[in-house]
């Protein structure tokens, strides 16, 4: 995209919330993130924060050093806060990015006809973290090796070879003013281009820092190095909301069927629902009695429904 590229510096760029899609599904190609700056109200994150204020500083400590004890979390978001949920989930400019890089489209011989099959994504976690002073730093990981996902080295983004080179993205949005000081993420620009069997790990020295105003964001590939930063403050705390959604047939990290009840799930509409993981992944994974799980929430209308070829 020579006229695009035109347009940004090398470094990992902030654009606005009005930006064209096409020129951030360019820089996310090219560094692995962006950040784009105003996307949540800061009256919708300061509603979310409420919702799960008390989950997060009743949070219990991680048994291990990958949360650091300074640290409070609030998971089942989805559960926990439709403004989160309406305003973070289901937003419009993240939930474009995903089914751009996490459509998964192949086709297959069915006897003598050839079939196409397209598999949505899915939410896969939904967390607030609040990291408090004196928080160390979280070690350097990428999020996609909970899929197992293997990666060759590549010198740039080719969308025929790396259409399926990405299992999950993520957004981050700032519950306060985040910066390097206070616990910002690090994160090595341009590192989703990186083979798994480097012979030398992530370094520190590489990383930029994810440092935003409230309500702005951070979308960034599971690909990508990165992890929470030392808080060296005395008497900031960072918050960031984190929503990951994942290919539709690849397993969720965080188990929204039972995360979230459903009496909840039915308090959102049909898309949010889907994304859930209320719908089948084509062709034929996620039934619940050979039929679309939709039909578990609305068991009214399965009056006329029948199991249908996949």
């Amino acid at each position: 995209m020579p006229g695009i590229s035109t347009q940004y510096g090398p470094e990992v760029q902030y654009v606005s919330n009005t930006t064209p899609l096409e020129d951030i599904i360019y820089l996310l190609k090219r560094d692995g993130a962006v950040f784009v700056r105003n996307l949540i109200s800061p009256e919708d994150v300061d509603k979310a924060h409420e919702d799960i204020k008390d989950r997060l500083e009743n949070d219990e400590e991680w048994d291990g050093n990958f949360f650091p004890k300074e640290t409070k979390r609030a998971p089942s978001m989805i559960a926990r806060s439709p403004t989160f949920t309406k305003t973070q989930v289901m937003n419009p400019l993240f939930q474009a990015v995903c089914d751009h890089f996490l459509t998964t489209r192949s086709w297959f011989w069915w006897g003598e006809n050839r079939k196409e099959s397209v598999s949505k994504p899915q939410v896969t976690s939904t967390t607030a973290m609040k990291i408090g002073p004196g928080g160390k730093a979280q070690p350097l990981h990428r999020d996609d090796y909970i899929n197992h996902n293997y990666h060759t080295e590549v010198s740039e983004w080719d969308d025929e070879r790396d259409a399926n080179r990405e299992t999950a993205i993520g957004l981050m949005v700032a519950g306060c003013k985040v910066t390097k000081e206070n616990g910002g993420t690090q994160f090595i620009p341009r590192s989703h281009l990186w083979g798994t069997d480097r012979k030398t790990p992530p370094s520190t020295s590489d990383c930029v820092f994810a440092e935003m105003e409230k309500g702005d964001a951070l979308i960034i590939f599971s690909s990508v190095y990165h992890g929470g930063g030392n808080n060296t403050t005395t008497d900031e705390h960072r918050l960031m909301f984190s929503t990951f959604a994942i290919r539709g047939y690849l397993r969720q990290e965080e188990n929204q069927y039972l995360a979230v009840p459903a009496d909840k799930v039915k308090q959102y509409d049909r898309a949010t629902q889907k994304f859930i993981g209320y719908a089948i992944s084509d062709p034929a994974c996620g039934y619940v009695e050979e039929l679309d799980p939709i039909y578990t929430l609305y068991p009214e209308e399965l009056k006329n429904v029948k199991p249908t070829d996949f």
